[in-house]
């Protein structure tokens, strides 16, 4: 069985997409940033979208980096 649980854990782990690369700095988003994908097809995190001149800042698409495959859900608190 041991050997099971290894195959099955390898199976999930190659089965997560990660995140894309910020094309400016290449820097890997961490989970609660957003990234910016411009008419160009590249994709900005925060702080090279943020230093972009005003009128290139149009962004196509924002997306939130989520820390797993699934969203998490937020409530309030009790």
């Amino acid at each position: 069985m041991p050997e099971l649980a290894a195959m099955l854990m390898r199976s999930s782990i190659g089965a997560l997409t990660p995140p894309d690369d910020c094309h400016a700095c290449r820097r890997t988003p961490l989970a609660g940033e957003r990234l910016h994908e411009l008419g160009t097809g590249q994709v900005l995190c925060e702080l090279c979208f943020a230093a972009l001149p005003e009128e290139g800042r149009l962004a196509v698409r924002s997306e939130r980096v989520h820390a797993s495959e699934r969203p998490l859900a937020v409530r309030k608190a009790a």
